[in-house]
């Protein structure tokens, strides 16, 4: 999966002199790179805007001096997993599940300067087999001013693979190494002082996929907000390309050999929340808004009947809440100062 750079200090400083960032642009980048991939927050002081911004993304937190109590504080406000230095996992480890961990282990810039891949390796086997118990994921970086080239970062990344199946992500600065760290299962962390305009986002989106198995085209299975399945459709280049664009469930038709947009006949609209691609970049996975039905026997989903979900309990509650209706028994509870 991308993982997308969303460094606070870094954008402000980067556009001080062109506009004015405030929460709101931070905010709204979030809800532009969720459609892609998660977000990693850093240098963020405000915890109103952590708390927004996890509402509508998947986000994980640096934190480069945690404690139990900061870490803690962070969670409630929604963050999934928090990454911390290496050298700080002793200090929480022992109060904090693995599962919301993800090791940073920055490596050595002499190392990376002189190509001395023979300690860089012996160096990053100590660390990993200290590390592995105590987290769910690595995330390998280094110093984003260095120029690496593709053969030593290919070297790394295998040595890595050779020795230990784990969860890896790996700092991709600007989006250079993109298409071959997916091809490795590797995560790419996308980093940049700059904020990607959505044109970029979904050529970087494209650019990890594989469309060369099936005729140019991939299957794309179709959920809810709720993540119940609702349809199996085919998407090819130009149609995920609108779909991105629009933010609508929009496919491409192997009968008719055209892209269409679900709900153009039937009025039961699609509207995208976010994409995400499988471990070989050859599936897609669509998380829609559903208006009406999605299946064309007038079910909910193609595959049954729409399941009961306690969130759609919550919704309706909340809608007789903020709009009240003369007769709802929910109305009238919510108004009572002794509940």
């Amino acid at each position: 999966m991308l993982k997308f750079e969303l460094n606070v200090s870094k954008i402000k400083s980067s556009y001080e002199n062109q506009v004015k960032i405030d929460e709101n642009c931070i905010f709204n980048y979030a809800k532009r790179i969720n459609y892609f991939g998660s977000v990693v927050l850093s240098n963020i002081e405000s915890h109103s805007l952590l708390k927004r911004i996890c509402e509508v993304a998947e986000c994980d937190l640096v934190m480069n001096s945690p404690t139990i109590e900061t870490i803690k504080a962070v969670l409630r406000k929604g963050v999934k997993r928090i990454i911390i230095p290496e050298k700080t996992i002793d200090d929480i480890s022992q109060k904090i599940s693995k599962k919301i961990i993800i090791a940073r282990i920055t490596l050595r810039k002499t190392l990376l300067l002189n190509s001395n891949l023979i300690d860089l390796k012996t160096e990053l086997k100590e660390i990993i087999n200290r590390v592995v118990p105590y987290c769910s994921e690595l995330l390998i970086d280094y110093d984003e001013g260095l120029t690496i080239d593709e053969s030593t970062i290919l070297a790394v990344i295998d040595y890595i693979s050779d020795f230990i199946n784990y969860p890896v992500t790996f700092l991709d600065t600007n989006n250079k190494f993109t298409e071959i760290l997916e091809k490795r299962g590797v995560n790419p962390f996308i980093c940049s002082s700059e904020m990607f305009k959505e044109k970029e986002m979904i050529k970087i989106f494209k650019s990890a996929l594989d469309f060369q198995k099936l005729e140019c085209l991939i299957p794309t299975i179709v959920q809810d907000e709720h993540n119940q399945i609702l349809m199996l459709a085919f998407s090819s280049q130009d149609s995920l390309t609108q779909a991105l664009i629009q933010k609508k469930g929009i496919y491409y038709s192997r009968s008719r050999k055209s892209i269409w947009i679900k709900g153009e006949t039937s009025g039961n609209y699609q509207m995208l929340n976010k994409v995400r691609y499988d471990c070989d970049q050859d599936a897609l996975l669509f998380n829609v808004r559903q208006e009406g039905v999605a299946c064309h026997l007038q079910r909910y989903s193609c595959f049954g009947n729409k399941e009961f979900k306690l969130s759609d309990l919550y919704e309706i509650i909340q809608e007789r809440i903020l709009n009240p209706t003369p007769n709802s028994y929910t109305s009238k509870i919510s108004k009572d100062e002794r509940l």
